[in-house]
This record gives structure tokens, C-alpha cells and sequence, in this order.
């Protein structure tokens, strides 16, 4: 939703002026900071010498509640108000719920049916999103470190972080001690700047499995990262790319780059877990005997699953055979339990992926990492990736950007990164991609010397430039300043620029200009998104197409469908693009998709087979569209199942936001009925908030929030609906 000013932001948009350094808060707990003092003390005296004023807060509270109070404190200052914070040794984790849909993907019932430890999700957004207000519920029992807290129905509910933070939290495991690895790492840190490091020699990697293992979203990153660092074109191999698919086992080549000590920025696109990079998946090969091997191997993992799943050796073979489209021998079934096959399996699967073991003798020394995978920056457990990244031996890692859940792959993760090689902080640049689960793992006040001149001290324009300024940078040269200019116009400053926006989004030459652009248009969300998102359905930039077809789905209205179907009758798209186009259609009328289609057919009449060609696309499409919510109005609506799966169901639109149920939906919530069906169906209604038909489901909210005949739990519920959809 968008707001014209955001009283407690720390990058208000103000006419130039004059103002005495930027505070930076140090949070540190009293033995770390006794254990490493003097590499504490060098900290503060480097962060005064980048233009901030350090203050040391030691925590003598071990409350979030408390840290977060002294935070305001600081932050409110008016000699030295704070611009950011980092949160060094063992700092309390604030682990919250009620707000899952300020994540990217994280999704799980906190109906009580699993423990609060897994259901709440580690946050720092707790101590640096000042206007959300959250309602204390207990410390856990068994690690007094983490607090549950539940995020307040009367609050914002959406995230727009009043300053930036990080963590620095080692912990002791068997790759050392954790006061010596805060020692060592701080020492790293109090050197950074004495090296003459510019950011120049970048590295991409694409695991299994992401954005569908899509060709051409790997070749568009290529542009986007010379578009918003283009000083790399001019270096000597200042620009690499690694993928799943250049070896059979991709691992020992990547594992070696990353430690390279003149690799500055690592974006690792994989799937992950708290404790392991997920790189490769089954070998691709044109080989038959490797094909046979693949599949054999496949049938054993498959076969062992099964067994765990309760199912009969028969139903487990029918099972494999229905994937693999082909008989398989039954001595394929026999050999999965066979003890020596089983060990050589799984040392298979351990040679494929990093594991955080490992790391006693990987040290990788890329001063910068994003980590794009799930997990891998549960920084609340006592192993993570994140950690074994930064607390490593060497001149290494000084920054991971890592998630402490689930995470979805549709994120443009490097967005603004292009700005810490012109000198912004990281801190900075995180903070602008905010979402609950990203966290910055380091030194925040980090930044690579400026390798371009972008004209200005980039780090005071966000603090204290006006709207005039930022508007005649949307035309500055470097298109990393260009997006930076449009975030900061449409997040900070007051006025409306969705013209001006749009205007720059129709003649921009740069990708990553539109997509940024596109993107900022989403937070007023009015008549000019919708005709950005129609443009972008056609971008020649992959991810700004893949945007539009995710927000057209979230969008829904008549006008975006058949925009929608028309993209889908294209014969070339990229896999990530036909991916989300099947789940956009999934959130759509059958009826009016079909509509469209056939008011379509000549799409096809250039195709050799057209007619068969468009039967068996119409056949696909009618499948997606009924996937999800064909059936939906007698399965949930009618009182014959039981409320667990009618609640399963309802759930699902948390996924797929079926616009047209909206009318149905509002009408089950019109009187009384089951509490928890009716709960979940209000709590569903929050997650259609850039939805056409957001307005009826607000106008909904804002009377039964206040309706004494629902109870309590609903109402509650119907407030936090309404703050998320009203406009």
C-alpha cells in the first residue's frame, strides 16, 4: 500500500541541508565484548572514519523488547540520530508470527498442531521496523535466547525498515571457538579498508532447479549485472558464470573459485537447508548407459521414500514407472535396500552438494556472498551456512546475505547491489529490498571503493537529498543510480510520481531500470501499474516479463487476462516465464481465460499443425485454470467435510488468490458460522491485497472487525485483513 511519507524513516527526503554525522549503533553483549574489546575498539574508531558516529550499547537487558526501545532511543536523538545497527555475539532472537505474509514463500498453520519454534520465523525486522508493533507471547523453554512475539492486527502491515541492521554471531561448533572466530573476523573487518579492493571480479552460479533451470534467465542475468556495474565490462575477467550443467558434479570447481581471494561479489543461485548448499541434481548426459544409470538411481531413491511413505512394494513400483514413462526391471526395486548400494548412494549425494562440515577445510575468501537458497541463514540455530561463510579462516568473507527460512525464486536478489561498488553501504542497500526473512551476516557500514562516479556522496543523498534531486538522477548515467532514484522518489519522498514513473519505464533502454521501476509502481498500484504490467508482459527483459506475470496473477482483472493468455500462445518463452504463467492462470476464472483463448485462435494459424497444436495448448491451459479452485465453492462452501480440509483448502488461496471466489467468500463471512473455517477464510482475504478486488474485501473487513456477533479470534483477524487491503 502506498503511503506519501513515512514519518520514522531514517532516508526522509528533505531540501538540502546541513546535518552533524549519522549515528551507528554497536549491540553487543558483555562477555563478547569483554572476550574481543580491542578489536571492538578498532571497530568503532573505523566506522567514525567512514563519516558515523559509533555508539557502543552493551546489552545488560537480554530482551528484545528492551534492545528495540534503546534503538528508538537512539534513533530519535537529535544530536546523532542512528541510520543503522549491528548486533554482534549473543544477542536475543526475536522469532515471530502472525506475519508470514511479509515473507517471500513461508508458509506454515500456526494452529498449534506443530511447535512455535517451527511455525515462527527468526527476524531482525523485530528491532529495525520501528512502526510495526508486535505483542510479546513467552521466551522458549528450552533456548532462553529466543522470544515468540505475534505482530499486532493494529499496526502497518507492511515493512519498510526505519534503519538498517546486521548480525555478527559466531558460535562455537566444531570449527572453533566462537569468541576466537569474533576475534579473528573482527580483525578481518578493521583491514577491509586498507586494501584497495574495488568491486571487479564478479561470479554467478545457478544451481538445480532454479527459476526452472531457465537458459535464458542465466543469459539475461549477464546483462543485468554489466547494466548496473558496467565499470566490469573494462576488467579482465571481471564477470564469470558457473552452472549445474557445465560438470557432472559441479561442487570441487565451485568450491575452488570461491576460494579465489581476488573474487569480490558471489550470487549463488541453489536450493538450501540450514546446513547445506544444494548445487547439482541428476547428471544431464546423452550417454544411454549414464541415462540408465540416472534413472536406476533414481528408481532406488524413490523405491527407499515409498517404503517410508507405508506403501506396498507394488504400488512403489507402479509409482516409479508412472514418472520414469517406462517399465523398470524388478531387481532395480531389490538393489534400493541392498546396504553397499545404499552407502555408495549416499556418498553420491554428499559429493554433489556443500556441506557445512565441510567448512573446516573450505574456506572461502569472496569478501561478498548472496546466498539465494533457503535457510541457509537460520542464524538462530547453532550451524548455519551463513556462519561457517563469515567465521572462516583466511582474508575472507566479510558479508553474507543469507535467509532464515524458506524463499522464493521469483526475487530479484542483487537488486541495487550494483550501488556498494559506488560506495553505498550495505546496510543501505539491503535495507531497500527489505523482507522479513533476508538478513545482512557482517559489517553493514561495508563498501567496496567507488569504482564509478555517479556525482554525488551516495550516502548522504539517501539521507538528505529532496524529490528535485532524486528526480533529475532518474536521468543520471548509471542505470544503478536510475533505479535507485525511482525507489527513493516512491518510497520516501512525498507527492505522487506514478507519472513520472511510467514515463520512465516506457522509454528506459535498461532491463534493470524497468523492472526497479516496475516494481516501485506496485506500491501505488493504481491505473499506471496496470499499464506497466501490460508493457511488461512483452519486455525483451526475461525477469521484468516474469514480474508482470506474476503481478498480472496477482492483479487479476478482466483487462490482464487476455494479455495473459495472449503471452501464453507464444511459442518461445522462457521455462521460469511458462512456469509462472501456470501458476498466474491458477488464480483466474476458467471460464474467462477459456474465453479469451478462443478469441485467440489465429495465433496458431502459422504453426505447421496449428489446429492440433492449439487443442493440445487450450487442453494445458484448461487444466491449470481448474487446477485449483474448480469445485472450490461446494468442497469449502458446503458444510459436508470436515473443517480440517475445508481449512486445507482455504489456505491454498494464500497461493493462488482465485479473484473471482471474492464475491462467494464474502458472502460465507456475511453471518456467523464454524470459528476456525471462518478465521481462516479472513486470514486468506489478507493475501488478495493487490488484487482488483482488494476494495470489496476491505470494505468487508472494516464492518466485521467491528461486528460483536463474530467472535473475537475473527475480528482480530478482520482487523489485520483490512490494514493489508485497504488502499
Amino acid at each position: 500500500m502506498k503511503r506519501l511519507i513515512f514519518a520514522l524513516s531514517v532516508a526522509a527526503c528533505l531540501v538540502s541541508c546541513s546535518r552533524k554525522n549519522s549515528g551507528f549503533a554497536i549491540v553487543i553483549d558483555s562477555e563478547s565484548y569483554n572476550q574481543a574489546k580491542t578489536e571492538i575498539d578498532a571497530y568503532q574508531a573505523l566506522v567514525e572514519s567512514r563519516g558515523l558516529n559509533p555508539i557502543l550499547v552493551i546489552d545488560r537487558w537480554g530482551v528484545p523488547d528492551s534492545i528495540r526501545a534503546e534503538l528508538i532511543r537512539l534513533h530519535n536523538s537529535k544530536s546523532s540520530p542512528i541510520e543503522g545497527c549491528v548486533f554482534i555475539g549473543d544477542i536475543p532472537v526475536a522469532r515471530v508470527r502472525d506475519a508470514q505474509f511479509m515473507t517471500s514463500a513461508f508458509k506454515m498453520d500456526q494452529d498449534g498442531r506443530h511447535p512455535m519454534s517451527d511455525y515462527c520465523i527468526s527476524t531482525d525486522r523485530f528491532y529495525d521496523s520501528f512502526d510495526l508493533e508486535w505483542d510479546f507471547i513467552q521466551q522458549d523453554t528450552s533456548n532462553s535466547a529466543w522470544f515468540y512475539y505475534s505482530l499486532r492486527a493494529d499496526c502497518p502491515q507492511e515493512l519498510h525498515p526505519t534503519i538498517y541492521s546486521a548480525r555478527i554471531c559466531p558460535r562455537t561448533n566444531e570449527r572453533g571457538d566462537k569468541y576466537e572466530k569474533l576475534r579473528r573476523y573482527m580483525q578481518r573487518v578493521n583491514s577491509a579498508d586498507d586494501e584497495d579492493n574495488p568491486l571487479d571480479k564478479v561470479l554467478s552460479f545457478g544451481g538445480h532447479g532454479n527459476v526452472s533451470d531457465s537458459w535464458i534467465a542465466r543469459m539475461d542475468e549477464r546483462i543485468e549485472i554489466y547494466e548496473m556495474m558496467p565499470w566490469l565490462k573494462n576488467a579482465p575477467m571481471a564477470l564469470s558464470f558457473m552452472d549445474f550443467r557445465d560438470e557432472p558434479v559441479i561442487k570441487p570447481i565451485l568450491m575452488d573459485v570461491l576460494q579465489d581471494p581476488r573474487l569480490d561479489y558471489a550470487l549463488l543461485h541453489h536450493h538450501g537447508s540450514e546446513t547445506v548448499q544444494y548445487l547439482s541434481g541428476t547428471p544431464v548426459t546423452a550417454s544411454l548407459p549414464l541415462s540408465i544409470d540416472n534413472a536406476r538411481r533414481y528408481a532406488r531413491s524413490q523405491a527407499r521414500k515409498n517404503v517410508d511413505r507405508g506403501m506396498s512394494e507394488k504400488e512403489s513400483k507402479t509409482s516409479i514407472e508412472r514418472f520414469l514413462g517406462s517399465p523398470i526391471p524388478q531387481e532395480w526395486m531389490r538393489e534400493a535396500f541392498d546396504t553397499d548400494i545404499i552407502a555408495d548412494d549416499d556418498a553420491m549425494a554428499y559429493s554433489e552438494d556443500i556441506h557445512v562440515e565441510e567448512f573446516s577445510y573450505f574456506h572461502p575468501q569472496v569478501r561478498m556472498v548472496s546466498l539465494d537458497a533457503c535457510y541457509n541463514g537460520s542464524f538462530q540455530e547453532e550451524e548455519s551456512i551463513q556462519e561457517a561463510y563469515l567465521f572462516g579462516e583466511g582474508n575472507g568473507t566479510l558479508i553474507a546475505i543469507a535467509n532464515s527460512v524458506n524463499s522464493i525464486q521469483d526475487r530479484w536478489i542483487n537488486r541495487h547491489m550494483g550501488l556498494v561498488g559506488m560506495g553505498m553501504r550495505v546496510g543501505y542497500v539491503a535495507s531497500m529490498t527489505a523482507i522479513l526473512e533476508t538478513h545482512v551476516f557482517g559489517d553493514p557500514t561495508f563498501s567496496f571503493p567507488s569504482t564509478a562516479d555517479c556525482g554525488f556522496d551516495i550516502n548522504e543523498a539517501v539521507l538528505n537529498a529532496d524529490s528535485g534531486f532524486w528526480k533529475r538522477q532518474l536521468d543520471n548515467e548509471y542505470p544503478a543510480v536510475q533505479a535507485l532514484a525511482a525507489y527513493m522518489l516512491a518510497e520516501k519522498c512525498s507527492g505522487n510520481w506514478s507519472d513520472v514513473l511510467l514515463d520512465k519505464f516506457m522509454e528506459s533502454p535498461y532491463g534493470t531500470v524497468r523492472l526497479a521501476v516496475m516494481m516501485e509502481l506496485a506500491e501505488y498500484d493504481d491505473a499506471n501499474f496496470e499499464k506497466c504490467i501490460c508493457a511488461g508482459l512483452t519486455d525483451s527483459h526475461e525477469m521484468t516479463q516474469r514480474f508482470a506475470v506474476n503481478y498480472a496473477g496477482a492483479k487479476g482483472s478482466p483487462e490482464l487476462i487476455a494479455n495473459l493468455v495472449r503471452l501464453y500462445c507464444e511459442p518461445q518463452l522462457s521455462n521460469r516465464v511458462e512456469f509462472d504463467l501456470d501458476a498466474a492462470f491458477r488464480s483466474l476464472d476458467s471460464a474467462s481465460v477459456i474465453t479469451a483463448f478462443d478469441k485467440d485462435k489465429d495465433l496458431f494459424d502459422f504453426y505447421l499443425n496449428g489446429d492440433s497444436v492449439m487443442d493440445a495448448r487450450r487442453k494445458e491451459l484448461l487444466r491449470s485454470v481448474r487446477m485449483m479452485t474448480d469445485g472450490f465453492e461446494e468442497d469449502v462452501l458446503q458444510d459436508g467435510r470436515s473443517e480440517r480440509s475445508r481449512i486445507s483448502d482455504i489456505r491454498s488461496l494464500r497461493n493462488y488468490t482465485a479473484h473471482h471466489l471474492v464475491p462467494e467468500l464474502i458472502d460465507y463471512l456475511s453471518e456467523p458460522r464454524e470459528v476456525e473455517v471462518q478465521k481462516a477464510m479472513v486470514e486468506a482475504l489478507g493475501w488478495f491485497e493487490m488484487s482488483y478486488r482488494a476494495p470489496e474485501i476491505a470494505a468487508m473487513a472494516e464492518k466485521l472487525k467491528d461486528d460483536t456477533r463474530f467472535d473475537e479470534s475473527i475480528r482480530k483477524e478482520a482487523l489485520r485483513t483490512y490494514n493489508r487491503t485497504r488502499k
